[in-house]
């Protein structure tokens, strides 16, 4: 149930429950910490570490996140491409703001 790929220093794509699952589950095991150990540290039963780590996903989401700091698991957000998500862009994507703001500003020569 690990993420295919997971080492202490390679990021992985986390897409369901199952995934969190294994990464707190991988994390735990190679700290050398017992179910119970993790739970007392998280201040929860060692059934719900069990059941977090079998990717029961009623969980609250508060939990969880204290799980994956006390872990020394940082998560990070990133946006799927609208290409990888099969969704179609607007024009309004692809406006470069950048590019409208730059043509507005005086050149070397104009600017005093």
């Amino acid at each position: 149930m690990t993420p295919k790929g997971y080492t202490a220093v390679h990021p992985v794509q986390l897409r369901r429950a199952d995934d969190i699952a294994g990464l707190i589950k991988a994390r735990r095991e190679a700290l050398g910490l017992s179910q119970q150990e993790l739970a007392a540290r998280l201040t929860v039963s060692r059934k719900w570490v069990n059941e977090i780590e079998q990717g029961n996903s009623s969980a609250k989401l508060g939990l969880v996140m204290r799980a994956l700091n006390e872990l020394g698991i940082d998560l990070y957000g990133q946006a799927a491409s609208a290409t990888e998500t099969g969704v179609k862009s607007s024009p309004a994507d692809d406006i470069d703001i950048d590019a409208i703001a730059d043509m507005s500003l005086p050149t070397e020569r104009g600017r005093r």
